[in-house]
């Protein structure tokens, strides 16, 4: 690392630095703020990017930024589309019967086993849709958001890292010393490149793209146009068109850089030409808002934590876009550092938790990329999910949608008990640590529907059956021990359970209990109450918050 520079200004200090400030960089932001952190985020470019980029949060990632309070600020920025409109082929657009056209169709998530997983439903938002809702939440909560300033970790220590923040406009470089610094930069990291961590797994597939923003209406579209994705099979203009919102496209036009083809050779003039050759009408009247070359690539990192700068989103695994896993790979980085860091930053947690994100989300990044490969080799198989195909998706060893969204496991510090780290093969959950917590519809008393998932939202939680009454007092002392504060919800006192499904989903006694993380993740199970609940509670927190001692390396529990 470079030596920090003398003639910087006087630095300034933080909990946390961020260097990037993408979609995964902002998320960062307001999920670590949102648990009291001091955050600055440093972000090279001069704001946020008008290119929509990733057009998609799954399920699972809209169930974080529920927890976050965000879910209805994002549906308001997000269109309306026709599930499981699919992918369409085509010569040329113009003339086109759209509904007669040869399609690859999506079935609704339902049908590949889903159903009834999650409450909330998936969100179309492109990129500089959802920037803005993030960062405008993030700074609510007080997240110092910079951008047009560049970032370099200059040295770390025992106690932070020192890192040089300069200004791209002036020139003027101040330095920023943050107890720990998270590399959200992107693809080409140059924080990762700087500690000398490699990538591991094949990297380049195939050709290169250039993706051309462009407004225009399109003949014979008014409204939504009914697919996901058009492939426009055209002899001199092929490509793929794909809808953002109201007259806003994408259009990607291939190029093969091995020929000696550069991303300067396509100006926006031929990439016009290409539009209109490729929708069929000369002289269509399109504005063209941006043009962004970009490569498919399979990589992660070999570990994403160096000392005290751990990494994210794209600056630690990038996918191939086949299913548009690798921005909601990137949210859930986010999200697990978001909730581990304040504790570490407060003293309530071990400097080991933050090894936990390493193993846990390295493992889950590692699987997405073995996935979205095999998704990119069976694209049919990919798209269309009806139940009859799951013997091909199998033969193939691709996962269901449901087990890639809901069905990923972690094994690490954080979990007790866990049956291993690699996800499941039904998607059906039913509280084993490590896993996502099940999703049920509960009641509460003033007849409110809600889900378990809402239930745990607020942080450390114990879910547990009608019976439950010993686990308060327990929670109340384990709480006081850690200074972790834990909440306590009895399925079918506290909350109704009309439908009997937690003991049947769970396989709990009326007494047992599920100590679930504040990522909705199940860290310890008691299928029925021991006889000394908080003594059993107190040494899981312990063990989970990696605060137990070690004498005469021998692990034992700390004085009450």
């Amino acid at each position: 690392m470079e030596t920090p520079d003398a003639h910087a200004r006087p630095s300034e200090s933080a909990d946390v630095l961020v260097i990037g400030g993408g979609t995964v960089g902002l998320s960062a932001a307001l999920f670590l703020a949102g648990h009291g952190a001091r955050v600055t985020v440093a972000e090279r470019r001069a704001g946020m990017s008008a290119h929509p980029r990733a057009a998609g949060v799954n399920p699972r990632g809209m169930e974080l930024f529920r927890s976050a309070g965000v879910e209805d600020a994002i549906r308001a920025a997000t269109p309306q589309r026709t599930p499981g409109a699919g992918v369409v082929t085509v010569p040329v657009l113009l003339g086109a019967d759209l509904r007669a056209a040869p399609r690859t169709a999506v079935v609704p998530p339902a049908a590949d086993g889903s159903a009834g997983l999650t409450p909330v439903e998936g969100a179309t938002a492109s990129q500089d849709r959802l920037d803005p809702v993030i960062h405008a939440a993030a700074v609510r909560h007080g997240a110092d958001i910079r951008f047009g300033v560049e970032a370099a970790v200059t040295a770390q220590d025992d106690d932070g890292v020192t890192a040089e923040v300069t200004d791209r406009a002036t020139g003027e470089r101040r330095t920023v010393r943050a107890r720990y610094a998270i590399a959200a930069d992107g693809a080409r990291s140059r924080v990762r490149t700087a500690l000398g961590i490699a990538m591991d797994g094949p990297g380049e597939l195939g050709g290169a793209m250039i993706s051309v923003l462009f407004r225009a209406r399109l003949p014979g579209i008014d409204g939504d146009p009914g697919f996901a994705m058009c492939v426009v099979d055209h002899p001199e203009a092929p490509g793929i068109l794909i809808p953002v919102d109201g007259d806003r496209w994408l259009f990607h036009i291939g190029f093969d850089p091995a020929d000696g083809t550069t991303p300067d050779d396509y100006p926006a003039d031929r990439c016009r030409a290409h539009i209109r050759t490729a929708i069929g009408v000369p002289d269509l009247d399109l504005a063209i808002d941006g043009i962004l070359p970009w490569q498919s690539t399979a990589h992660t990192a070999e570990r994403f934590r160096a000392g005290r700068v751990l990494l994210m989103g794209d600056a630690a695994h990038v996918v191939p876009p086949v299913g548009g896993f690798g921005l909601n790979t990137g949210i859930a980085d986010a999200y697990d550092l978001g909730w581990k860091l304040p504790l570490v930053l407060s003293g309530r947690a071990g400097d080991a938790l933050l090894d936990s994100y390493d193993t846990e989300r390295r493992a889950a990044a590692r699987f997405t990329m073995e996935q979205s490969l095999i998704r990119g080799t069976h694209r049919e198989l990919h798209w269309d999910i009806r139940p009859e195909r799951a013997a091909d998706r199998a033969r193939a060893g691709m996962a269901s949608l449901a087990v890639m969204l809901f069905g990923q496991r972690y094994a690490s510090g954080a979990v007790i008990g866990a049956p291993g780290d690699r996800p499941m093969e039904d998607p059906r959950l039913d509280g084993a640590p490590g896993s996502r917590l099940p999703h049920l519809w509960t009641t509460r008393g003033d007849g409110t529907r809600v889900s378990t998932l809402d239930l745990v939202a607020s942080g450390w939680t114990l879910l547990t059956g009608a019976d439950g009454d010993a686990w308060r007092d327990a929670a109340r002392h384990a709480a006081e021990l850690t200074g972790v504060p834990i909440g306590v919800h009895r399925i079918g006192a506290d909350v109704r359970d009309p439908d009997g499904a937690w003991p049947r989903t769970t396989g709990l006694a009326s007494d047992g209990a599920l100590l679930v993380r504040p990522d909705a993740y199940v860290a310890w199970r008691a299928e029925s109450a021991p006889g000394d609940p908080a003594g059993a509670l107190d040494d899981a927190m312990r063990r989970l918050l990696g605060t137990r001692e070690l004498v005469n390396g021998l692990d034992v529990r700390m004085d009450r």
